[in-house]
């Protein structure tokens, strides 16, 4: 039986007071507008097909299910994502699920280690949209500086609490009309666990074995060991309160080859030469802990009228890694390191999002009432370090800044249905939300930012330096929304909604953004469906204060460099050329079919085309020898170059989904076998360039080099092939996923490497993983399970040897292909319900 959807819970620090939030449990959010929560679907006594379930996203109407959708909508149910959560990691479970979905992997890249955020249709991971029961998730507090998007201010997905997870809904169409901003490439809807009574707790461990040709070792690390744990709790006739906990830890891994020291070290010294051959740098997974909470609750409060609360909570502590200093370099202290070292990346992040609100009905509305507050916290530091100029004295373990988010927002939504007389029920939704965010960062240890007496020495903590008091950030915001939804069957074939939205910025002024979409069958088995809409997205909070500075490759991959990104209203920013950063504006056409042939039969296709418009992204770094000689001179000889965020981009993504789903039966049991394609390609229309300023410092810098415009074109794959198969039977299951991630390019450090796009580039060919699992049900509650991810251990295509392409040895993988580089990973897994 279908209930409504329970919707949203309470704060941390730097949240709304407890006691408010319990006076707010007569209050909800409309930032996903959702009316109804399906039952758990997907378990294995599940009889109806993920394709004729209703749905949350997409549609305000009650009883639309993925089938007659006008947008595409992917459902995936609590057996697949359970499967496909073998190591625990939500973003890499979603890229498992969904061929449109990509979840690279950046190695050694400070806070990358920490928080990675996922791709929707090769777009930036900000501009797809995260609900959780419907309700909007909040961002992360640390923008991402080093991956393919730079830039970026991603929703972190694992930061959910894995075990929590019911279902899961994917939009794949613009959405920025019904949910606000950030909905560029589709939505996200994480539906979490709500079973009035009985529970379950697992255990599961798994670790990565493969054979790693780069040195021609077996490795076996990655250790990860997974305890989680729920109980459902009844509340009345109809209300329940659910709830859980589970904890992550994960072992770290290294795939780094072994070292040129001739070519990566500074100065060659003996010192250095010795370690030739060594594995001294590190790319893999870094170490992580996390722990997780949650509750989901619904209490009927009267005939009609129910307060409902949902919270998660997840503590993370990472460990990883930098590149490696040798003996010889400048950066070292060798009475304090005498073998040179290797800065471990410390992130300990907390993460809370709580929703409590209301739902009743009122003179034939639906009305829903909701207050969230969603709040970010990332503490960064670093040990085994050194800040060289302090010599000897220096400490080796620093604190390098902090960094919190903080939204809380108020939501009010009004659906109704209405008989026009027109022989269909038309639906109408109005809302309105207020919004108000906070961003602050903290300074470092005076340690990891000073300058020292030793001369010729770099300034400040290695693979820092930390955030000075003068740096740091302070802001907040407001927005104000309303909107308008309309929905209705005009005729027994033909389906049409329109979506309106109007939202207002205390620092970006107002939008209006718009949506139409039909669905028109042309038989009752038959249908064709299209969309046409706009988006608008904000800069984050984040993008217009954040400050770093991080050790990074200069411009020809030679040597490393120092590199500030700092806020486009920073002086230093400015004299480069910053300008006030502008919203992002996007078109979205999307058009599609669907098709059953047969009740055990799903077959859907969708084209799609993004246009977007002043596009943010992180300059290149404005490095060159007339660059330094300016910062010297200006007292900056702690940075070699500068670089922040701009609107430099107009790109077209275009794109096609295809989606086949069978079942029938099979061996007493079940066997449910889908395919799933992704195609997707990203054109850039025009890049605006070179601002006077610039030319002042040094006429020869650009703001994006062609190196930074190239991984824009092509770091995503241009395909993405999922083949799957589940079968269940009583007590025996087997399910297998074949997944092909198409070829890609990237640029190479080698510069006898082919030129394409003017660039020396590499490509890197298409490559096949294999992930199983059989489970066994040895009684009515105990069941075990056994499989592997990454079967047959495969890895992208080597990085070429010539000319140092794999960076003295630091990568011998090219890593934001989204297969990873870990290898194979063996697991198994014990879960009692009660």
């Amino acid at each position: 039986m279908l209930r409504p959807v329970t919707p949203n819970p309470p704060p941390r620090r730097g949240a709304l007071p407890c006691a408010v939030m319990l006076a707010l449990l007569a209050m909800s959010s409309p930032a996903a507008h959702a009316q109804t929560e399906p039952a758990s679907a997907g378990a294995p006594g599940a009889s109806a097909a993920a394709i004729d379930q209703v749905t949350i996203v997409g549609s305000r109407a009650r009883n639309r299910t993925v089938f007659d959708s006008a947008v595409p909508i992917d459902r995936f149910g609590t057996r697949e994502v359970e499967n496909a959560l073998s190591g625990g990691d939500l973003g890499a479970a979603l890229q498992d699920l969904a061929p449109s979905i990509n979840f690279p992997r950046i190695e050694s890249s400070g806070a990358a280690d920490s928080v990675r955020g996922i791709q929707l249709r090769g777009l930036a991971p900000d501009q797809v949209l995260v609900l959780i029961n419907g309700k909007r998730r909040h961002a992360g507090a640390v923008l991402d500086t080093e991956s393919s998007f730079a830039g970026i201010v991603p929703v972190d997905v694992n930061a959910i609490p894995p075990g929590a997870i019911d279902h899961i809904e994917i939009l794949r169409d613009g959405a920025g009309a019904q949910y606000g901003s950030d909905a560029v490439a589709g939505v996200i809807n994480i539906v979490l666990k709500k079973a009035r009574t009985g529970g379950s707790a697992s255990i599961g461990y798994g670790a990565n074995r493969t054979d790693f040709k780069p040195t021609g070792d077996t490795k076996t690390d990655g250790h990860t060991t997974i305890v989680s744990a729920d109980y459902g709790v009844p509340v009345g006739d109809a209300g329940y309160f659910r709830f859980g906990a589970e904890y992550r830890g994960r072992n770290p891994t290294n795939r780094a080859g072994p070292s040129d020291a001739g070519w990566t070290s500074w100065n060659a010294t003996p010192a250095d030469l010795a370690l030739d051959g060594q594995v001294v740098f590190k790319s893999g997974d870094s170490e992580q802990r996390n722990r997780y909470a949650f509750y989901n609750a619904l209490v009927p409060l009267a005939d009609g009228i129910d307060a409902y609360s949902f919270a998660t909570i997840n503590q993370r502590k990472s460990d990883g890694s930098a590149y490696f200093r040798y003996p010889g370099d400048p950066s070292n202290v060798p009475e304090v390191y005498p073998n040179g070292f290797r800065p471990s990346t410390k992130g300990d992040m907390t993460d809370v999002s709580v929703v409590a609100g209301l739902r009743a009905a009122v003179g034939g509305w639906n009305l829903d009432l909701s207050a969230r507050h969603g709040g970010n916290e990332f503490d960064y530091g670093l040990a085994d370090s050194v800040n060289a100029s302090l010599g000897a004295a220096s400490p080796t373990r620093f604190h390098l800044a902090t960094f919190d988010f903080d939204q809380d927002a108020i939501n009010a939504d009004l659906t109704r249905q209405f008989d026009p007389g027109i022989g269909a029920p038309v639906h109408v939704a109005i809302g309105a939300e207020y919004m108000h965010e906070t961003y602050t960062s903290s300074p470092g240890d005076p340690a990891s930012y000073a300058a020292g007496p030793v001369a010729g020495a770099p300034p400040g903590a290695q693979a820092g330096p930390g955030l000075r008091p003068q740096d740091t950030f302070d802001g907040s915001r407001s927005v104000r929304s309303l909107y308008a939804d309309i929905e209705s069957d005009l005729t027994a074939r033909l389906l049409v909604g329109a979506a309106a939205r109007y939202s207002d910025y205390s620092d970006f002024g107002n939008a209006r953004t718009g949506k139409l979409s039909a669905r028109y069958k042309v038989t009752d088995t038959f249908l064709l469906r299209g969309s046409l809409s706009n988006s608008f997205r904000a800069p984050a909070l984040v993008q217009t204060g954040f400050r770093f500075s991080t050790l990074n490759f200069n411009s020809d991959g030679t040597a490393l460099q120092t590199a500030a990104l700092l806020p486009a209203s920073d002086a230093l920013a400015r004299a480069f050329g910053a300008e006030n950063l502008k919203p992002e504006k996007s078109t979205n056409l999307s058009l599609g079919a669907a098709w059953r042939p047969q009740r055990n039969t799903s077959i859907t296709v969708d084209a799609y085309r993004i246009k977007l418009r002043d596009r943010i992204t992180r300059t290149s770094d404005l490095q060159s020898d007339a660059a330094t000689a300016w910062l010297a001179g200006i007292g900056r000889s702690d940075i070699q170059s500068v670089a922040y965020l701009a609107n430099l981009l107009d790109t077209v993504t275009t794109g096609l989904d295809v989606v086949i789903n069978h079942d029938l039966p099979l061996a007493g049991g079940k066997l449910d076998l889908n395919a799933a394609l992704n195609l997707n390609r990203t054109r850039i229309d025009s890049v605006h360039q070179a601002p006077a300023a610039l030319a002042r410092i040094d006429p020869g810098l650009t703001l994006l080099t062609e190196n930074s415009l190239f991984r824009i074109r092509h770091a995503s794959p241009t395909s993405k092939l999922v083949l799957g198969a589940d079968w269940q039977a009583a007590r025996w299951g087997v399910q297998a996923r074949a997944t092909r991630f198409g070829s890609l390019k990237d640029f190479s450090y080698d510069d006898e490497a082919e030129l394409i796009d003017g660039v020396h580039a590499q490509r890197f060919g298409a490559v096949w993983a294999v992930d199983v699992e059989a489970q066994y049900r040895l009684t009515k509650q105990l069941t075990l399970a056994a499989g592997a991810d990454n079967l047959f251990d495969r890895y992208p295509q080597r990085v070429r040897e010539t000319n140092n392409a794999t960076y003295g040895g630091a990568l011998p993988y090219n890593f934001i292909n989204p297969i990873g580089l870990n290898g194979a990973y063996f697991y198994g897994r014990v879960r009692y319900t009660f």
